[in-house]
């Protein structure tokens, strides 16, 4: 959205090709996005409002891109419905997926009651009082399930988990302060100094930060426990929780290897595509799909994306 609202601004007719029913991915299910108050709506409601009042933008939701030619001076973009679009350029922003955390089984999600995502969690609280949030007294959170390894998951950081587990531990500890609340980690990676006020806030609180990922959570006598080692310690740690929390990774989406095949994308190990890549049949990349970003790294790369297709666009013609 913010490439289009950005190309819409230097007088270019946008289409957005939507594979959701609706705009917005995966901050339409966040409650409180970092940084910032509001819901992922609420941060998302101006783009939008923009989009639906702008002359130039076109949407198309529920479709996806099956094809496009380039014939050395317009491309042709084909869709899943039949339908097809003539355009002088296109914008790849097709941004992330979870990391399956059926891949991590020893966590019990999808197996053990009270195990949730990340992205779970966010949409419970986003509806609002969810009981099995509310009468959690103790809350765990493990970090980098599913990033940060070779084997199951992805090689890479995926920038954003850190910050919103931190986020999300402090907005529960400030709901009721009684509530034990643990984030369990490799590396604690809160990148910039508002991140890092969130960390030291959270800990003031009295969020409790352990480092050493936990290799089982098991089930006794009605709840769940959370096993694993400190690694600063040099101990055993064995925490009983109402609620486990996972960050799962992010990595690109399945469908961008058979996209990168057909557009002359080179990808590389971990899937993105490499880097300083140069355009080619007039195809830019914005935003996550390059690389996990954190929101507002994504916005400011999607004006880039912006402004590169108008510099290639413009170039053309006075040449």
């Amino acid at each position: 959205m913010s490439v289009s609202n950005a190309l819409s601004l230097l007088g270019y007719d946008v289409t957005i090709v939507e594979r959701a029913p609706m705009l917005g991915g995966k901050v339409c299910v966040l409650h409180h996005p970092f940084p910032g108050i509001g819901s992922g709506m609420d941060l998302l409601a101006s783009m939008i409002d923009q989009i639906k009042e702008g002359p130039h933008i076109h949407v198309k939701t529920s479709l996806t891109l099956e094809s496009w030619r380039f014939d050395g001076s317009q491309g042709l973009a084909e869709l899943s419905d039949g339908t097809a679009i003539r355009a002088d350029a296109m914008v790849l922003a097709t941004g992330l997926e979870e990391v399956p955390p059926s891949l991590i089984p020893e966590y019990g999600h999808g197996l053990k009651s009270g195990v949730l995502t990340t992205s779970e969690l966010e949409e419970m609280l986003s509806k609002g009082k969810s009981p099995i949030v509310v009468e959690a007294r103790s809350v765990v959170f493990i970090q980098c399930v599913g990033s940060r390894t070779e084997r199951r998951g992805v090689p890479h950081c995926s920038t954003y988990c850190c910050t919103s587990s931190v986020k999300n531990a402090l907005l529960l500890k400030n709901e009721d302060p009684s509530r034990e609340v643990t984030v369990l980690y490799i590396d604690l990676r809160t990148a910039g100094p508002e991140q890092e006020a969130l960390y030291r806030e959270a800990r003031c609180r009295g969020v409790r930060f352990i480092r050493g990922q936990p290799s089982l959570v098991m089930e006794q006598e009605g709840k769940l426990l959370v096993c694993g080692e400190n690694t600063l310690l040099r101990e055993l740690y064995e925490i009983p929780a109402d609620l486990v929390v996972l960050a799962t990774g992010l990595r690109p989406c399945s469908s961008n290897s058979i996209m990168f095949d057909d557009l002359h994308i080179k990808a590389g190990p971990t899937g993105f595509p490499e880097k300083n890549a140069t355009p080619r049949n007039r195809v830019f990349l914005a935003g996550s799909v390059k690389r996990p970003m954190m929101m507002e790294e994504a916005i400011r790369d999607a004006r880039a994306a912006a402004l590169d297709v108008h510099e290639h666009l413009t170039r053309r013609e006075d040449g």
